[in-house]
C-alpha cells in the first residue's frame, strides 16, 4: 500500500488510504474553511491534463460518490477539484472514505499501478483532500503517481517574457521528501538539459505563447509559460 511522507499526519486527520493506493478522503466531518481561491493543476501520467487554473471554491460539502453530506466540505481541496474539472473527476465511497480513481477520465482504480496523490506548493499534502484547510494563492497540485516508489513534483523557473531567437536561462528544483528546494539535474526543458546547479539555456524561435515543459524520470513534469516577442 503507497502512503506518502504525510502518511502519519494523515492518520492524525482521519486520512485514509485504500490497498490500492487511490487517495482517499476520510468519512468524519472536516474542519471547514470560508471559500478562498487557489490554482489547481492536474498531471497525469504521460501529459498535462490540466494546466494550472485559477478557481474559487464555494461554501456547502461534496457529496458526490456516496460521501456523506457535511463530511466533506467544498471549501477544501476537493472542491477546488469539481470547480476546476467541471466535476470531471470520478471516486469510490467505502469504509476507508472517499477515493480519487479518475480525473479527466485517466483512470488509475483498486488494481492500477498507480494512484492519484496530492501535493500543496509542491509538497506533499499534510492531509486527505477533504481535511486540508486551504489558504488563499496555494498551488494544488492532483498527480498521477506509482504505488511503489516515490515521485516528487519539478519546480520550474522560466523568466515571463523572452526574445525570439535568444537563449534564456531556466532553472529545474524540487523539494524532494525534504523542506529544502534543491537543483535538480538532467531535467529536460525545450530541448535542453539542467547542469548540476539545475540551470539550462533554452531558445525559442517562434514569436508568440509558449509552454515550455520540464520531464525527468522519477519526478512529475512542470510547466511555464513563457511570452515570446521578436
Amino acid at each position: 500500500m503507497k502512503r506518502s511522507p504525510a502518511y502519519a499526519a494523515g492518520v492524525a486527520a482521519a486520512l485514509a488510504i485504500t490497498s490500492a493506493g487511490a487517495l482517499a478522503l476520510a468519512a468524519p466531518v472536516a474542519l471547514a474553511a470560508g471559500p478562498t481561491t487557489v490554482s489547481v493543476r492536474v498531471e497525469g501520467l504521460s501529459r498535462t491534463l490540466l494546466p494550472a487554473t485559477t478557481v474559487r471554491t464555494h461554501a456547502g460539502s461534496i457529496t458526490r460518490y456516496g460521501a456523506p453530506k457535511g463530511a466533506c466540505p467544498a471549501t477544501g481541496a476537493a472542491g477546488a477539484l469539481d470547480v476546476a474539472t467541471r466535476h470531471r473527476w470520478s471516486g469510490s465511497y467505502s469504509s476507508y472514505g472517499l477515493s480519487v480513481t479518475s480525473i479527466f477520465g485517466e483512470a488509475h482504480s483498486f488494481t492500477s499501478k498507480y494512484y492519484w496523490s496530492i501535493f500543496v506548493d509542491d509538497r506533499y499534502a499534510s492531509a486527505g483532500i477533504c481535511e486540508l484547510k486551504l489558504t488563499r494563492g496555494e498551488q494544488l497540485l492532483f498527480a498521477a503517481v506509482p504505488d511503489k516508489g516515490t515521485e516528487y513534483p519539478i519546480v520550474l523557473s522560466a523568466p515571463g517574457r523572452v526574445r525570439a531567437g535568444h537563449a534564456f536561462r531556466v532553472r529545474a528544483s524540487g523539494y524532494g521528501a525534504g523542506r529544502v528546494l534543491r537543483p535538480l539535474a538532467g531535467v529536460s526543458v525545450a530541448g535542453a538539459v539542467t547542469n548540476a546547479k539545475g540551470i539550462a539555456m533554452v531558445t525559442l524561435r517562434r514569436p508568440g505563447h509558449a509552454s515550455v515543459t520540464a520531464s525527468h524520470a522519477g519526478w512529475i513534469r512542470d510547466e511555464a509559460t513563457v511570452d515570446v516577442v521578436r
